[in-house]
């Protein structure tokens, strides 16, 4: 049986993290060391400063409680650097602290504004790195470092600011977002980075390119078409990961060659570090905005081709709905006929039942389909998100597998959205039982607000702000790469082989779900297990009507024909209706024309069928009084039953009349002609719900007549 209780904390090996620490020291002190020279224009701290970039890379993944040792390592590791200066201790310490500041400053950063994940895969999330790191938070580490280099060694405050702020800032530049993509676990994601022969070759040419440039005695401007060539094509065919290793190879062989004198930026009386740095800021920046925009491009395309998709599903569904649930609903209204007739204790009761039991799941199946094919319910209502995903979790509880535990602590406070209520649970449930299914023993089910976390949006469009979003992980083997891409196609399943129990329907209609409450649904995966994180925007309007403790606010609808059975009627379910009055029946569908017949006729009433709804308006049109109901189908070739109610009213405005389908825009079209909507298939209960409600209204609007 499965339990719900809190998450577990994820506990902290500590010895491998010292040992790490210990490593990174030792490396972060052979990569700082030209810095005890900075003074000389030929180290390498002079052109590019790559000390901090990898420890930034590193300590962006790992949580804020694994940071102690690496930063003191770092610490330690500048004091040595220190011991080969003739600068004083308290200077070595304040450059000691400005380098980890300077780490931690950039982590923070990063992580809160940028990319939690370390992801730089999107325009938004490159612009932020460009503007916050390299920029906002090396200008305020380089004018600290500027102003104690100055006052420790009396020089020009300008050109050490200007020295920390473009070494600095170039390495951030070109390694960080190399060190992030390459620390990824490489994974293939939708419209995820190729990066094995688009990396070899985009080296390969950098490194032909530099290599001729010395032979040749190539000029700048040529040079800087080669790379600019060879750094476009790896960020082309690449991607993030090819363009980020191709960049950093090419900015550690230009400096190299720079320090050692050769190639077109030597040293030669002129600035040619100054024209070295700006030539590599500006390659960076090209090239990683090709390789983000070439991403995005990719994964529009599929999230493209992905809802053509959904849209021809949509359309499959939408015209196969009415017909199939015109087939289920004659099937159910004569089995239920020919249950009533028979009586307790036949023969037959037992083979109806199991008639109508298929008949329900053949209804549920086709509003799977729908809801996979986003063509649901749209009816929203003000609700608090804990509540659906708490019954979610409650109903998904005894399904699970022995030895599977479900963990859910709702949130303190109320997360209030705008959403269906019975999608929302549907689609909890749905994430929870997928993870249940696929975890080895602990599935966490959480639930959050705030900003849109980060992952492979594989659905729909995250919230470009705030949000409100449901988790859902387990701790299973993960989901296969070539799967990921297919992950949300309707029928696509990996458990359908002997005794697998998948029907491919699960997801499909999550992701219909999400679409429809403009949200989406994104996707993280690794042999360690899986996370699904169902995204929904937050509504401030939603939260300004939310009252805590109170019944959501509804938004207005048409109220269903079960809601308004007043309860003198409820009691007697088979007491008469109708003493004779006249109906017209208008449907196709011969079989559940004859049935709807055959149900008013057991209500009491004189009901006369048409498959014509044009025939039905011109007989109506004879004599409009002599009609007390109209019963029509929605979809009907020669005329829609929403017109074909529009004109009956128009020659009698108080015509009571009822709209059948079973399409999904028959909620939204029953409320605007203000008469029941009564969904296919249906049974004499619903079908005697709904004429209840149709004659009230107009004795509720000959009520009004009379009053004024």
């Amino acid at each position: 049986m499965a339990e719900i209780s809190a998450p577990a904390a994820a506990g902290t090996d500590w010895p491998r993290t010292l040992a790490a620490a210990v490593v990174c020291g030792i490396l972060y002190y052979l990569v700082a060391s030209p810095a005890a020279n900075i003074a000389q224009s030929t180290t390498l701290a002079a052109i590019a400063w790559p000390a901090p970039t990898f420890m930034i890379a590193l300590l962006w993944h790992k949580p804020a409680r694994e940071w102690a040792p690496s930063l003191l390592a770092v610490f330690v590791a500048m004091m040595f650097v220190g011991d080969e200066d003739w600068l004083p201790v308290a200077t070595d310490a304040g450059f000691a602290l400005l380098n980890v500041a300077e780490i931690v400053a950039c982590v923070l950063v990063g992580r809160r504004f940028v990319a939690r994940d370390g992801q730089i895969d999107t325009l938004r999330r490159l612009s932020r790195f460009l503007l916050l790191l390299p920029l906002a938070v090396i200008l305020v580490v380089a004018a600290i470092g500027a102003t104690l280099a100055a006052s420790a060694m009396h020089g020009d405050w300008w050109a050490e600011w200007r020295t920390l702020m473009v070494g600095n800032g170039l390495a951030i530049l070109v390694l960080v977002p190399a060190f992030l993509a390459w620390a990824r676990p490489a994974r293939v994601q939708a419209g995820g980075d190729r990066v094995d022969l688009p990396s070899l070759l985009g080296v390969l040419t950098v490194v032909c390119a530099l290599l001729a440039s010395v032979t040749f005695d190539f000029s700048e401007e040529v040079l800087r078409v080669l790379l600019s060539l060879a750094l476009a094509g790896a960020a082309l065919y690449g991607g993030m990961r090819s363009a980020a290793l191709t960049m950093s190879v090419s900015a550690v062989l230009a400096v190299l060659l720079t320090l050692y004198d050769l190639g077109p930026y030597r040293q030669d009386g002129l600035d040619s570090t100054w024209r070295l740095q700006i030539d590599l800021a500006g390659l960076a920046v090209l090239t990683f905005f090709i390789a983000v925009a070439v991403r995005e491009r990719q994964a529009l395309s599929a999230r493209m081709e992905q809802m053509r998709r959904f849209e021809s599903l949509g359309l499959m569904a939408g015209g196969i709905a009415h017909d199939f649930n015109n087939v289920l609903g004659a099937a159910g209204g004569y089995a239920e006929l020919a249950h009533e007739r028979l009586g307790p204790g036949s023969a037959a009761e037992a083979p109806l039942q199991e008639v109508l039991s298929a008949v329900s799941r053949g209804r549920e199946l086709t509003e799977q389909i729908l809801l996979a094919a986003r063509r649901g319910d749209r009816q929203r209502a003000v609700l608090d998100l804990r509540a659906p995903v708490a019954e979610a979790v409650r109903l998904a509880i005894p399904l699970c597998r022995a030895g599977v535990t479900i963990e859910f602590t709702p949130p303190a406070q109320p997360l209030p959205v705008r959403a269906h209520p019975g999608q929302m649970t549907r689609v909890a449930l749905n994430l929870v039982r997928n993870a249940s299914q696929a975890a080895r023993g602990k599935v966490t089910v959480s639930l959050h607000a705030g900003l849109a976390p980060s992952g492979a949006l594989l659905v729909g469009d995250a919230p470009p702000e705030q949000a409100i979003w449901l988790e859902v992980a387990d701790d299973g083997t993960g989901i296969a790469p070539e799967h990921m891409p297919r992950l949300f196609d309707p029928f696509f399943t990996t458990r359908g082989g002997p005794g697998g129990k998948g029907t491919g329907l699960g997801l499909a209609i999550v992701a219909g779900i999400a679409t429809e409450h403009d949200g989406g649904v994104a996707v993280s995966s690794s042999p360690e297990g899986t996370r699904f994180c169902l995204l929904l925007p937050a509504d401030a309007q939603a939260a300004a009507e939310f009252v805590p403790a109170a019944a959501p606010v509804i938004a207005q609808e048409q109220p269903a024909a079960q809601d308004v059975v007043e309860a003198g009627e409820a009691e007697q379910p088979d007491a008469p209706l109708g003493n004779g009055e006249c109906v017209f029946v208008v449907d196709d569908d011969r079989a559940l024309r004859e049935l709807c017949e055959d149900q008013l006729a057991s209500l009491g009433f004189e009901p006369v069928g048409f498959d014509d709804p044009q025939e039905a308006l011109a007989e109506f049109a004879v004599e409009p009084l002599a009609v007390d109901l109209l019963v029509t189908d929605l979809d009907m070739p020669q005329m829609q039953g929403d017109v074909l109610i529009a004109k009956v009213r128009a020659l009698r405005a108080d015509m009571p009349a009822l709209l059948c389908s079973g399409n999904s825009r028959l909620d939204g079209l029953a409320a605007a002609l203000a008469v029941p909507a009564l969904p296919k298939p249906f049974d004499q209960a619903g079908l005697r719900r709904a004429i209840i409600a149709a004659l009230r209204g107009k004795q509720k609007s000959k009520d009004r007549e009379e009053e004024s």
